[in-house]
């Protein structure tokens, strides 16, 4: 009975942890991040490690914070070139007690927390994209305005569903790469439309003019 019951304690304290954990909030990389901690009728508070997404120590030695206003204690810490979650370890003597405190905070591309409704619009901008480029195949050549339109509505909205994507991988540096290159391609793509668009008004301008300078000289 000893043996079923431990296990079972063990995984309530595991969840009580995971539940009972603060989080500091969403930073972007590069920036300083202002570490607070609130001990009530505390005489100090120390950081004792800061734990780096690879898990190697930014700080592993006692690292005494500044005293703000009252209970309220802060230190700024700048090392965030990672992405990823940071857990931040300390301690205070809070109502006389040592006390151990521990929160964790993350850090983005952009300092911005993903959400699911994000991923939804990723794919809503692709489907919106995907029909602009159906319904431009249903136009001809003579309707080449009407043509052109829905394709470039189709290249914008494409422009608009990677550069979303980008902040949605921005907690990964090879994903952020990569929807830096997507975004990249898509400008030159827009770009070379933005250009086909114009030789091919141009082309039809001319066509024009020669049509009627025939019809003036049929006519004569």
């Amino acid at each position: 009975m000893e043996k079923k019951v431990f296990p079972f304690l063990l995984f309530v304290m595991m969840i009580a942890s995971v539940l009972g954990a603060q989080s500091l909030g969403t930073f972007e990389t590069n920036a300083d991040v202002i570490l607070v901690q609130s001990c009530s009728d505390s005489t100090y508070s120390n950081i004792s490690k800061v734990t780096l997404p690879n898990s190697t120590l930014s700080i592993n030695t006692e690292t005494a914070m500044t005293v703000d206003d009252g209970d309220t204690y802060s230190y700024v810490f700048s090392d965030t070139e990672l992405l990823g979650s940071y857990l931040v370890y300390g301690h205070c003597d809070e109502d006389g007690t040592d006390t151990v405190w521990v929160y964790d905070f993350e850090v983005t591309y952009t300092g911005q927390k993903v959400s699911l409704s994000n991923s939804i619009l990723v794919f809503a901008l692709l489907g919106l994209a995907a029909i602009f480029l159906t319904i431009s195949f249903f136009f001809n050549t003579d309707y080449w305005i009407f043509k052109s339109f829905f394709q470039f509505m189709a290249v914008l909205s494409g422009l608009i569903a990677v550069n979303s994507a980008r902040i949605i991988a921005s907690e990964a540096n090879s994903l952020g790469a990569m929807g830096e290159a997507g975004i990249l391609l898509m400008t030159v793509v827009l770009l070379l439309f933005f250009i086909w668009i114009f030789v091919y008004a141009f082309k039809e301008i001319i066509k024009v003019f020669k049509e009627k300078g025939n019809l003036r000289w049929d006519y004569n």
